[in-house]
This record gives structure tokens, sequence and C-alpha cells, in this order.
């Protein structure tokens, strides 16, 4: 699912989604997808490669690219991550339909319209406070019956990760579907 030239690295990727999203729903149609925290790109280009397939299909992805205190275990190598971002993205065959926005999404998020994106993947920042805020944020911007899959539920125990998104789903529980959940991977249906 990746060009032979990616350099980075590469975590899950879409093929961990085939049991819980049907490729066929989003693939033979335009989609517009959004994903939070893009890293070296692996995952959007695997989006473009299957689900985002469709040739009229527009990939959004925001990350800041730079050192913060969270993530001390990458100080220093943003720049580097960004470059091999943007070269995996040029390579990939798809980076006319990839729209990279640097920046953080508290401040990009609500330059989207509402219910503009057909799925969202959250894997930004894993503090619970910001998961919490990636999913309200961006779930005006989900349409209805649109997908949002969280990366790393569970990721760092039950006080991270996980927190932010059962606050989430707790808060919404009337209006959000749990599709199912594989290899930490979180899948959820906007009902309205």
């Amino acid at each position: 699912m990746l060009p032979s030239g990616f350099n980075g690295v590469r975590y899950r990727l879409t093929d961990n989604w085939f049991e819980h999203l049907d490729i066929t729903k989003f693939n033979s149609r335009p989609i517009t997808y959004l994903e939070i925290g893009a890293f070296y790109g692996a995952n959007v280009i695997s989006v473009a490669n299957t689900y985002a397939s469709h040739p009229e299909s527009s990939l959004y992805v925001i990350d800041p690219w730079e050192d913060y205190d969270d993530y001390p275990e990458y100080k220093g190598q943003q720049p580097h991550v960004y470059s091999n971002f943007l070269n995996n993205i040029n390579t990939s065959g798809h980076k006319d339909r990839i729209h990279a926005r640097r920046g953080y999404s508290h401040d990009e998020i609500p330059k989207f319209a509402d219910e503009f994106f057909d799925m969202i993947y959250i894997d930004g920042n894993h503090e619970p406070e910001y998961v919490l805020e990636d999913a309200v944020l961006t779930f005006r911007k989900l349409k209805k019956g649109g997908v949002m899959i969280f990366d790393d539920y569970g990721w760092g125990g039950p006080d991270l990760t996980m927190r932010g998104i059962d606050g989430f789903l707790n808060g919404y529980h009337k209006r959000v579907k749990r599709i199912g959940l594989k290899d930490e991977q979180l899948f959820v249906e906007k009902l309205r």
C-alpha cells in the first residue's frame, strides 16, 4: 500500500480497517478525508490507495511538525520528519489530492465547513484532553453516516488516550455508534 521509496516510520495502515469498514462503501465514490497527526504520511498514503482511491477524493492532514513537551522522544527530529513527509507525498502518486495543513488541530479544524468529511482519523497528541478536543471539534465536520477512527485506544494505559476517547463517547453516546475495535483502533459512526 506504500510506494517503494517511502521513507520513515509506518505503523498500522488501512489494511487494519478492512474488518470493520467496507472499502466499497468509500472507494466507489469521491470522499473527503481528514487525518489529525500525519507524521511521515504512511497512513494518509494508504488511505489514498484504498478508501479514497477514487480520483476525485480529497485528503487533508493536520500536523504541526514541531517539537513540543508531550513528545520529548521526537525532539529535534521534526524538520527531518516533515521533509520526509513532503517527499513521501510528492512520490506517492497522490500529491494533488493530499493537502497538508501545518499547524495545531485546534486552530485548523474550525476552518473546515461543518459536515465536510466522510472519514476522520484521529492520531494526534495522545494526551486525553487533546484527543477529546480533536474528537469534539472534528465531530461537527463529519457528515451524518461518516466514520471516525481513533488510533491507540488503550495506548499508555487507561489514563491516556482511552480516557479522552471514552469522554467523547460518553458525551456523544446518543449521536454515535461503535462499529468495532481492532489492534487499538476504535471505529465509530456518526448517527446524527
